[in-house]
């Protein structure tokens, strides 16, 4: 620390691109929070959330988000682009003529917080810090935890510490050009409550009344319920055969939930139908079902994971969410990848007649478990992270 009785302050910032993100970094602040060090301040900031300036740019990054869960090549474009005046120059350029005013309004508002580290779970917010440190106040530590599995060109290779949660990860950062020194491997990071659950599906299916004998599956497409989560539930609706409970999580797809519920009356009765709206304990409803469909967004499959549910992958909005997809499913072997209707239908068919074709999976997302939350490596290594 700078001086002996100054507390340190830690800044975690909050951007909503997709809500990993979001998750991640509370995550991380709860976990430092939880160390109870009297020579610590948690400062969890929304960045985005005053500014006009700063409120248009988040805006626009959901945007950007919804258009690429609904059309993969939306995001293709995006990722060629990061290529076109070299890895490390493309953010700079995009930061310095598009974003230049949201420079100046997240530096200053960054020169009102006076951090001495902070800590970054989004590219954005991770460059804009290091702006601050070289610009501003060059004591600052700029700490970035990458909640993907993979590291793409518009990751800042001059953070002071650049976190990953997995070998995957941590080869392609070498391979972007980061220093092997700033390079730190955790466990995945990952909610306190995720940890914490001991109860077994029996007890959340009672909670939330859901049948206890049937084969439950539930369908996700992230917190915005696009990317086809329509068409995938559709098809499970229309032409699975086995009885199963069916747990559509339609996050803030209002016109997917009231269709959900106008329909639910009329659905075949082999199927109980149970839509959602957007729920902060989700994690609860995955360890009540056998199985999780979803899109390959890494954190919905780390929580499912986590809760010793297998995944079925049905399409992937991003490069991002496609290394993902290859890191849970073909590396970790806790799930798989079903990009046509025809396979999700043909799986949970299967499934439900013998889940014994599960069992494979299941053990294989105990080994992850076991392996810890990052999100407590992180805080101990903040903990002892001299700010000079």
């Amino acid at each position: 620390m700078t001086t002996q009785n100054k507390k340190k302050r830690i800044l975690v910032t909050y951007m909503e691109a997709g809500f990993g993100h979001i998750t991640t970094a509370n995550s991380i602040a709860d976990a430092i929070e939880a160390l109870h060090d009297p020579n610590i301040e948690v400062i969890r900031e929304y960045m985005f959330s005053e500014s006009p300036v700063l409120r248009k740019t988040e805006k626009r990054y959901i945007k950007d988000v919804k258009i690429a869960n609904t059309f993969p090549w939306y995001n293709r474009i995006q990722m060629a682009a990061t290529h076109i005046l070299g890895i490390h120059n493309s953010l700079p350029f995009v930061v310095s003529t598009v974003f230049r005013h949201t420079r100046k309004a997240y530096l200053n508002k960054l020169k009102q917080i006076r951090p001495d580290i902070i800590i970054d779970t989004h590219y954005l917010t991770s460059f804009l810090s290091v702006q601050y440190r070289d610009k501003v106040d060059s004591h600052v530590k700029v700490v970035t935890y990458n909640p993907d599995n993979n590291v793409h060109n518009w990751w800042n290779i001059r953070v002071d510490k650049f976190i990953v949660n997995c070998r995957m990860a941590f080869d392609d950062a070498l391979k972007h050009d980061f220093a092997r020194n700033k390079l730190m491997i955790v466990p995945f990071v990952t909610r306190k409550e995720i940890m914490d659950v001991t109860e077994d599906k029996s007890y959340y299916r009672t909670k939330y009344d859901l049948p206890q004998d049937r084969f439950t599956v539930m369908v996700a497409a992230g917190g915005y319920g696009k990317s086809g989560m329509a068409r995938v539930v559709k098809a499970l609706l229309t032409r699975v055969k086995q009885p199963i409970t069916l747990i559509a999580i339609c996050g803030k797809n209002k016109v997917l939930y009231n269709h959900l519920q106008r329909i639910k009356a009329t659905v075949p009765s082999h199927i109980d139908l149970r839509p959602y709206e957007f729920v902060n304990t989700v994690y609860e409803l995955n360890r009540a079902s056998d199985m999780f469909i979803t899109k390959g967004g890494p954190n919905a499959m780390l929580d499912s994971v986590l809760m010793g549910v297998p995944v079925g992958v049905f399409y992937c909005a991003s490069h991002i969410e496609k290394m993902s997809t290859f890191l849970f499913t073909y590396i970790l072997n806790c799930g798989r990848f079903l990009p046509r209707a025809n396979q999700i239908v043909e799986w949970v068919n299967s499934c439900a007649g013998d889940s014994t074709i599960l069992d494979f999976f299941i053990r294989n997302t105990r080994a992850i478990r076991e392996a810890g939350n990052g999100a407590n490596d992180i805080a101990k290594f903040i903990q002892t992270y001299d700010v000079e």
